[in-house]
Parts: C-alpha cells; sequence; structure tokens
C-alpha cells in the first residue's frame, strides 16, 4: 500500500467510535462506501454510524442496512470518514451545521476526484479509481475484514453508478477485477443495475418528460442543456433524486461534446452536473464555480437564480470549447 493508504487504514484502526459521512444529495458511490466503511468498522468491534444530510434518496433504499443512515452525527466526536467528497463544503449540511463536531474528530478522506483539496488528517485520493467504492474495496485486506454479501453489495453499488455499469470510460482493467471480486463475494450486479438505472417509478418518467421538453443546444448541438425545476418535481409528484441519470440520457446525444443539467435546489441555490467528451474537461467548466470533480464528469452549485446560473455556466462552456478546439488546430 501507498503511505496514504497507510495513514487511512490507521486511522480506521486506531478508532472506536468511526462516523461516516455521506457527500449532499448522495448517490451510490458516497452511501455505499459510507455504509461499507461502517459495516467494517463494525466487524472490527467499533462504534459505528453512516451520516447523510440530505438523506437516501429512495433508489437505493435496496442497499444493506441503510436503515441506519442519520442526517446528522450522532456519537461523540472520534474518527470522521468523508466519502466520495471533493471538498469538506460538499458535505452540505454536515458541514454547515456541525463544524464544531467535525473540528474535534479525526477527517479520514477517502475519495477518487481529481479536484480533491487533500483536506484532512488522513488522506487517500486516488484519482485512477473509477468509484470511491473501488478504493475502499482496495482497502479491506489492509483493515483485515474479508468481503460478505453485504459489504460486497455496498461497494459494488458505488461503482456500478460511477462507471454506468462499465460503460464509461474510467471502468479500467483494475475496476473490472475489483468487481469480478465483489460479484463473487455475492453482489447481485444485475438487481443493483436495475435498481439505480431501470426501476424508475412513474412521477420519475413524467419528471423526465418535463426536462426533455426544455432541452436545447447551443454551437450546433455540441453544447446540449436542460433544467429541473422546482415547479417541475411539483407536478410530477417526484422528489429531488427523481433527477438521478437524467444527465446520462442527455449524454447520449451524438455529436454533443458537453452535456448539462441544471438542478433548482432552491429559487437561488442552482446544482449542475456536467458531461463531457474527450475534447472539454468538466472540471475546468464547474471550477469557475467552486466545483469539482472528474475530466469527464463534474458539477457544482450556483448561488443565483436558474436563468442567471444557466447563462452564466453556458458562457464558460463555450469558452471551454473555444479553447479546446484552438488547442487541436
Amino acid at each position: 500500500m501507498s503511505s496514504d493508504a497507510d495513514a487511512v487504514v490507521e486511522a480506521i484502526l486506531g478508532g472506536q467510535r468511526i462516523t461516516t459521512i455521506c457527500h449532499e444529495n448522495p448517490d451510490g458511490d458516497t452511501l455505499g462506501a459510507a455504509l461499507a466503511v461502517a459495516g467494517v468498522a463494525e466487524r472490527l468491534g467499533k462504534q459505528a454510524e453512516v451520516v447523510a444530510g440530505d438523506g437516501v434518496p429512495p433508489f437505493l433504499a435496496f442497499l444493506p442496512r441503510v436503515e441506519r443512515v442519520h442526517r446528522a452525527p450522532q456519537l461523540e466526536p472520534d474518527v470522521a470518514v468523508i466519502l466520495d467528497a471533493g471538498d469538506l463544503s460538499r458535505t452540505g449540511s454536515v458541514a454547515r451545521d456541525h463544524a464544531e463536531w467535525l473540528g474535534r474528530a479525526r477527517v479520514v478522506n477517502i475519495d477518487h476526484h481529481i479536484s480533491n483539496p487533500r483536506f484532512g488528517d488522513a488522506v487517500l485520493v486516488d484519482a485512477t479509481a473509477a468509484a470511491t467504492c473501488e478504493i475502499v474495496a482496495l482497502l479491506l485486506p489492509a483493515l483485515g475484514v474479508p468481503l460478505d454479501d453485504e459489504l460486497a453489495t455496498c461497494l459494488m453499488a458505488g461503482i456500478v453508478q460511477d462507471t454506468h455499469t462499465f460503460a464509461h470510460p474510467n471502468a479500467t482493467p483494475r475496476t473490472l477485477r475489483v468487481a469480478a471480486d465483489l460479484v463473487a463475494a455475492g453482489a447481485p450486479l444485475s438487481a443493483i443495475n436495475r435498481a439505480i438505472y431501470a426501476d424508475k417509478p412513474y412521477s420519475t418518467i413524467v419528471l423526465w418528460g418535463r426536462i426533455l421538453a426544455g432541452v436545447a443546444e447551443r454551437c450546433d448541438a455540441r453544447i446540449v442543456h436542460a433544467s429541473m425545476t422546482l415547479a417541475m418535481l411539483e407536478a410530477s409528484g417526484s422528489d429531488p433524486s427523481g433527477s438521478e441519470g437524467f444527465i446520462d440520457l442527455l449524454g447520449l446525444t451524438k455529436g454533443a461534446d458537453i452535456t448539462v443539467l441544471l438542478k433548482e435546489a432552491e429559487p437561488r441555490r442552482i446544482r449542475v452536473s456536467v458531461r463531457t467528451s474527450d475534447r472539454a474537461d468538466a472540471v475546468a467548466i464547474t471550477r469557475e464555480f467552486g466545483g469539482g470533480g472528474h475530466a469527464r464528469a463534474a458539477g457544482c452549485t450556483i448561488e443565483v437564480p436558474l436563468d442567471e446560473a444557466r447563462e452564466q455556466l453556458l458562457a464558460v462552456c463555450e469558452r471551454e470549447l473555444a479553447r479546446a478546439d484552438a488547442g487541436s488546430r
């Protein structure tokens, strides 16, 4: 193992109370990794809890022991393991409302976002990993905990979501080897894929229809963008997690180099997801607004009304295309 991995293992083994923390608007990678690390801690005889400030989205309700997730820390501070958060602020209400609690904990940062600033007391950031769950799976031997079906299911959920079931170019030979071990340990790959990508409630289908009705383009459809409003959520009877996966649908647009989904979380708080081809850098776009992620997939939050956020973002997207085009000449 690397010295970074050694430090993370030492921190987890040395703690007695392990709090694992997800990023805001949790997906399969952050929640799967958090549940897995908490499960490992319990198998080592420690107290453990999982915290997700925004709660558990319905499409991840199948994860083992998901009922254990709290929206705020319950244990006294000891070791806080932040999983899949490119910045501490990405933990949302946890960072905002429990800063004093975090200040008394030993913070462990496990992530795969290239933009991660390496916050925390023990840091393991591996941008070559397709998912944070891949990193956690590779740590299990050093932690002395064998895979079982519960751990494997949690970890496979993150890999499935962050690779779009191995369809994205971030799935490496190592990712596939890790996934094979997870399947061998009991992870139900087909069922996980269906839960994350196929089983959509009627309200989600209605929501997607409303978002699709507003799809637009710039630069001869090299930029394709769509927006989800609070009114759409109310009209469809959906919740914000209903937009999960829509950005992948936009990414099917032939010839699009940048696809963007803007989501109205509050009237002046817009969450943004960006996906790019190898002709553009998603991190370069989102960094303009304090965000980050990966070269092909990144996100940010813009604190202005939706229409203003859209124009600001699309202007940056156009500049990024122009930069990429100039560099290819």
